[in-house]
C-alpha cells in the first residue's frame, strides 16, 4: 500500500470515528505532510473536527484553525471547507464551550 493509499484510508476511518483521530494523530500528520493533496487538507480538516469535539482545556482549537488557515490562505476551494469551522468555533467560543483566546498572526504570505 502506497503513502496516499495509507492516508486516504486512514481519514476514511477517522471521519467516521473522530474518536480515532487522537491515536492516528502522529501519523497522520507525517503522511499528510509526504502526501499533500486533497487527503492531507481532510485529514488536517477530521483533526480540528475531532478538537472541536473534544475540545482540550487550552487554546489549541483556535491554534490548530489558524495554522489550517494559514496553510491554505492562497487556495480559494480549501477555504470554503476550512472557514465554516472558524465560524463553528467563534460560535462555541462564544457560548463557553471553547475557551476564548486572542491569535495575533503575522504576515506570512510570500513576498
Amino acid at each position: 500500500m502506497t503513502a496516499a493509499q495509507r492516508l486516504h484510508a486512514l481519514v476514511a476511518r477517522c471521519e467516521d470515528d473522530l474518536a480515532a483521530v487522537a491515536k492516528e494523530r502522529a501519523k497522520g500528520d507525517a503522511l499528510a505532510d509526504d502526501v499533500g493533496g486533497p487527503d492531507a487538507l481532510r485529514w488536517r480538516l477530521v483533526v480540528l473536527r475531532a478538537l472541536i469535539a473534544e475540545p482540550p482545556e487550552d487554546d489549541s482549537v483556535r491554534e490548530v484553525y489558524g495554522e489550517l488557515y494559514d496553510r491554505y490562505r492562497d487556495e480559494p476551494d480549501a477555504l470554503a471547507e476550512i472557514k465554516p469551522l472558524g465560524d463553528e468555533i467563534r460560535r462555541l467560543e462564544a457560548t463557553g464551550a471553547l475557551p476564548s483566546a486572542l491569535v495575533v498572526r503575522s504576515d506570512r504570505r510570500k513576498r
